[in-house]
């Protein structure tokens, strides 16, 4: 798990993409590069009383030119 210090907006990362769903393409895992682009900071894991649209730290713009939202865990520095 990489640590707050070394993942800042500009940072180049990997990201490890899961892929949820039931067609063919369900749960292959895969990392796509990208640069951070945002980060919202620390969430308390009850700010929200929902399961579903939990809100994620990071912002990241990929190179396939997709946004995702990523936690510390699903990103590589580099």
């Amino acid at each position: 798990m990489e640590t707050d210090n070394e993942l800042t907006v500009g940072s180049r990362v990997k990201v490890h993409i899961r892929t949820p769903g039931t067609d063919e393409n369900a749960g292959q895992e895969a990392y796509e590069s990208g640069a951070i682009v945002e980060d919202f900071g620390v969430q308390a894991a009850d700010a929200t009383s929902r399961e579903w649209a939990v809100a994620r730290r990071w912002a990241v713009a990929l190179d396939s030119g997709r946004l995702v939202f990523a936690d510390n865990e699903d990103l590589t520095v580099g």
